[in-house]
This record gives C-alpha cells, sequence and structure tokens, in this order.
C-alpha cells in the first residue's frame, strides 16, 4: 500500500483570513464561516476514514490518492481514489450527523438533527456518479480499460441512514475495510508496472485548487476589506507602524515582521501585485517611503508610480 495525500490547509487557512477581515454585517460572512465549518468537519471526517484505510490489506498491491484534484472534461475534486491491479475505487465521504435520508427526482440529500432541524443538501451520489464516468474516461483515454465503483461513505458513528439509496453504495466508516475485501475480482488487469505508471500519471495530472483571489472568486469587492495589520498576539487588525516596527494598541505586543501576514493576505484575497498605494492603504500606512521600505523585499516590475511589487514569494528579510 502506498498512500499519497494532497492537504487542503492552505485553502482553509486563506479563508480563515478573509472571514476575518469581513465586517460583522457583511452579507458574505455567515456563509464563509459555515464553509470554513464544513471543511474543517471534511478534513476530520476524512481522517478518520484515512485511518481505516492505513490499516487495509489486500492480497495485492494498491495506492490511495487523498485529496486528488484533477482536470478531465470539468475540475473533480476526489476525497479518496484507490488503484489497483483490478479496479478504481472512489470514495465520496460525507461528514454529516444526524438521520439522513436519500431523494429522489430531484436528487437531493435530506438530514434531520435530534431538534427536529432539516437540512437539504445537493446529492452526493450524483456527484459519485460523474466521478466514476470522467475516471472510467480518463483510464480509456490513456489505454488503461479498468473497471471503476464507487461509494458513498459516512465518517461519523452518529449519521443514521433512514432512507438509502438503491442506486450507489452506502457505507459507514467501520465498513470500509469489509467492503473492499469483498469486492469481486479476477485477473489481473494491470500489471505492478502498468500501476506505477497510473500512479504516476495522477501524480502529474493532480493540480492544487486555485480559487485565488479570493475576493472574486466569492465574488467579494475588496474595498469591503478591513485594512490594516493583525496583531499576531491578540489577532486584533490594527497595528501602527513606529519607525521601522509595529506596535499593537490593543495588547502593546510589538513585532518588525507582522506586515508579512497582511501582504500574503493580499495576495491571496485581491491580488498577487501590489503598488506603493495599495501598500499604504492596505497596511494604513501614512508614508510611502515606509511602504517602500517594505516593498523593497519583493520583486519589482515597472518603474516609478507605475511600479508593481510580485507578492507570491516570500519576502527577503534585510
Amino acid at each position: 500500500m502506498i498512500i499519497k495525500k494532497f492537504s487542503s490547509t492552505a485553502h482553509l487557512t486563506s479563508i480563515i483570513s478573509l472571514v476575518k477581515r469581513l465586517p460583522s454585517n457583511h452579507t458574505k460572512l455567515q456563509e464563509l464561516q459555515a464553509k470554513v465549518n464544513r471543511i474543517s468537519a471534511g478534513d476530520k471526517g476524512e481522517e478518520m476514514v484515512m485511518e481505516q484505510l492505513k490499516h487495509l490489506k489486500l492480497p495485492y498491491e494498491f495506492y490511495i490518492f487523498h485529496n486528488l484534484n484533477l482536470f478531465i472534461e470539468s475540475n473533480i475534486q476526489i476525497d479518496i481514489l484507490i488503484i489497483t491491479p483490478h479496479y478504481i475505487m472512489i470514495f465520496e465521504v460525507k461528514n454529516i450527523k444526524g438521520t439522513i435520508e436519500f431523494r429522489q427526482n430531484p436528487s437531493q440529500l435530506v438530514r434531520t438533527l435530534n431538534t427536529g432541524e432539516t437540512h437539504t443538501f445537493n446529492s452526493p451520489e450524483s456527484q459519485l456518479q460523474e466521478y466514476v464516468y470522467q475516471i472510467q474516461q480518463l483510464s480509456q483515454e490513456i489505454g488503461f480499460k479498468i473497471p471503476v465503483y464507487g461509494a458513498i461513505v459516512f465518517s461519523f458513528a452518529s449519521s443514521y441512514i433512514k432512507e438509502p439509496t438503491t442506486k450507489t453504495k452506502v457505507l459507514l466508516r467501520n465498513e470500509i475495510r469489509s467492503f473492499l475485501r469483498e469486492v469481486k475480482v479476477s485477473q489481473r488487469i494491470l500489471s505492478s508496472e502498468e500501476l506505477g505508471d497510473l500512479s504516476r500519471f495522477l501524480l502529474v495530472k493532480h493540480h492544487d485548487f486555485n480559487p485565488y483571489p479570493l475576493c472574486k472568486y466569492y465574488d467579494i469587492h475588496p474595498s469591503d476589506l478591513k485594512s490594516g495589520v493583525e496583531c499576531p498576539l491578540c489577532d486584533v487588525i490594527g497595528m501602527k507602524r513606529v519607525y521601522r516596527n509595529w506596535f499593537c494598541p490593543n495588547c502593546g505586543a510589538q513585532n518588525n515582521v507582522s506586515h508579512e501576514q497582511a501582504l500574503r493576505d493580499y495576495a491571496i484575497l485581491i491580488s498577487s501585485t501590489i503598488t506603493n498605494k495599495e501598500c499604504r492603504s492596505f497596511l494604513n500606512l501614512a508614508d510611502r517611503n515606509q511602504a517602500f521600505r517594505i516593498l523593497t523585499a519583493f520583486n519589482k516590475t515597472g518603474t516609478y508610480r507605475n511600479a508593481k511589487y510580485e507578492l507570491i514569494k516570500q519576502p527577503i528579510r534585510k
């Protein structure tokens, strides 16, 4: 068994940065806070599923991919993909607690909490079917005619499947290993070399999820964001520049590099390049020379008032 894991931590951290800079009455704040909770719960649930798979033993070699992002006919984000010499398996992991019902026509997932509160979600069944189809197309294009299967996995033991679907296999986390051991296999389709080739192909085809800049992705105007430098000690945005240092009026902390995180926020939220004027506005600086000294750590394109600074690379501390 070989496990290839791709992290979703960077995207979660980016959304948290966006949430911190939205005013409390912003129309998108509640939606984004809910997204942070979903990603956090999703990471926890997928880790619990992966813990089950770490102890999986099969009578043939296999590779496990976690958080695989591929562009085939469209962009697909696969929670867990397993390739073996006999088949490919896709697990769509759902991190939903409560009483679960699969509804058809239209396809929906309905969750009811103990309080009686009901929530409706997009059908994971439709999403899984699309993933299976696209992986089938991909495998045929590269010359591997191998069966592709899929299952929906509920990671939390508190999920009660009241009304399951008859179209797709639904599993609880503790059923995964026995389910995979019971998959019927006959003759080997892929040799060890071909299995390795397929694994390397997927690694090359994987691309990191890139929704940046987040303001554009979530349709938020940059002017809606709170400007300023966040204190690394108390998390309050509003540090003051005193000579070449940053001072927090809230807790008294001092730091000479706090602007680096603020500029990383700017890069992921607004733009990967910044001008002196934009820097002054975002960091709440009154002095053009203060901004200039900070920005000399970054690569520059253009001259004078047309100069822009690239924020993608880590600044060089002088």
